[in-house]
């Protein structure tokens, strides 16, 4: 995909000297990922801890950092939550299932915030998506796709697990039915811890939004026009197509979908702010390198006492 859109001209390598050029926007943008991150580990920790499991702040700073480490290179954005879960589940045979659910869960909320982020803001640019059939067809799936989510998780919350002939089924017929049980009551576990949900939800928003940030630092500093208003709505959509598993760490998908949403409004640059964002998200994630090789051994726990002893 990168050579294809190299041998296109649709990159300027040179451009990206411009964050060394304007190192303090760099400086800038590296930062405010660094906080992003660390306020990651933060949702991850609210819907760990929430249910039974012990998570500290601390360790899941490290734990994320080491998953924006392999997210680099491994399949898709998602690459990064296969290791979190790895070394989540440690220590934890007899809690496995649950923390798998809750570290997908978490991942899920970030796909949604990220899917919903462009509908939030779409009443601000109704000129601009109305002149545009393909920036309006792209809101109007986000849209089903959202809604039906949405639909889905208020009919499964509102379903009694407890006396589900079906889910009783499934457990004693179906393939790791038992799995699937437990899986079904950890997700369904939050109807009663609402709170959580939300908090998790706002916090994910206000992270995508900083995250939005990050790439219009370094279109400001890689685009000699600089960024754009309109960038606001086209950024979470490339990301959104990045986090597709289609290619290691996403590379070409996200830069071909970005260069085409800002083509669609006669700017550059798109695969170049998606390129920055990448070599931002490297040097941020040289972090998880470091707590990686130290080689921590366990970071959730099943109690206080489990995490003392």
């Amino acid at each position: 995909m990168l050579y294809y859109l190299a041998s296109s001209g649709s990159i300027n390598w040179l451009s990206l000297a411009g964050l060394a050029k304007a190192w303090h926007l760099t400086l800038a943008a590296c930062i405010l990922f660094f906080v992003v991150t660390v306020l990651q580990s933060r949702r991850m920790q609210i819907l760990i801890n929430a249910h039974c499991l012990n998570l500290s702040f601390p360790a899941a700073i490290k734990l994320t950092f080491i998953g924006l480490f392999f997210n680099t290179y491994l399949p898709g954005a998602t690459g990064g939550d296969l290791v979190k879960i790895y070394y989540a589940s440690k220590g934890n045979p007899g809690k496995r299932t649950e923390v798998i659910t809750i570290l997908l869960l978490d991942r899920f909320i970030g796909l949604f915030t990220l899917l919903t982020l462009p509908l939030l803001l779409a009443p601000f640019f109704l000129p601009i998506i109305e002149s545009q059939k393909v920036l309006k067809g792209l809101l109007g799936i986000s849209l089903m796709i959202s809604v039906g989510i949405i639909i889905a998780v208020f009919i499964g919350a509102r379903y009694d697990l407890e006396n589900s002939r079906i889910l009783n089924w499934i457990e004693k017929k179906v393939m790791l039915g038992d799995k699937l049980k437990r899986v079904l009551h950890t997700v369904h576990s939050y109807r009663d811890n609402k709170l959580v949900i939300f908090k998790a939800l706002m916090l994910s928003y206000f992270l995508q939004s900083l995250m939005v940030g990050v790439s219009l630092i370094v279109t400001e500093s890689i685009n000699p026009l600089g960024a754009d208003m309109k960038m606001l709505i086209l950024i979470p959509l490339g990301y959104f197509a990045n986090s597709l598993p289609v290619t290691p760490g996403g590379i070409g998908v996200g830069e071909a979908a970005l260069e085409s949403l800002f083509n669609l409004f006669g700017m550059q640059g798109g695969a170049e702010t998606l390129l920055g964002w990448r070599i931002i998200m490297v040097i941020v994630g040289l972090t998880g390198l470091f707590f990686y090789l130290k080689g921590e051994k366990r970071f959730v726990f099943s109690s206080e006492n489990d995490e003392k002893g």
